[in-house]
């Protein structure tokens, strides 16, 4: 029974957050994989029931409900990594733009003065 053994759970968990942390940085869609995520396993929890008898679907449906949380959280938690790197760059970059206009402005004035 895959579904009572451990390592179901271990690498669904491990699954969803590499695909929560990987996802939003290459596609920029940041509630994808929540969705995709919460979809999924709700749709398994009440189709794999019907095919073993020892299985419950509330337990299934619980556990959809808790990688749908952490998969939010890590895809929340990318979205602000982003925009504060996205921030900086476009900061370093201002001030590389200042800087190139103030060495430009320098190069005439010294032209100028010669």
């Amino acid at each position: 029974m895959m579904i009572q053994d451990i390592s179901f759970y271990i690498i669904s968990i491990l699954t969803v957050l590499i695909l929560s942390a990987l996802v939003p940085l290459t596609l920029k869609k940041y509630f994808i994989i929540p969705i995709l995520t919460f979809v999924v396993m709700i749709l398994a929890a009440f189709v794999i029931p019907n095919f073993m008898e020892t299985t419950n679907w509330e337990a299934l449906a619980g556990y959809a409900v808790f990688l749908g949380i952490l998969s939010l959280l890590v895809s929340i938690l990318m979205w602000f990594y982003t925009r504060g790197r996205r921030k900086k760059k476009e900061v370093a970059q201002r001030e590389m733009a200042e800087q190139h206009t103030e060495d430009a402005a320098d190069e005439k004035r010294g032209k100028k003065k010669r």
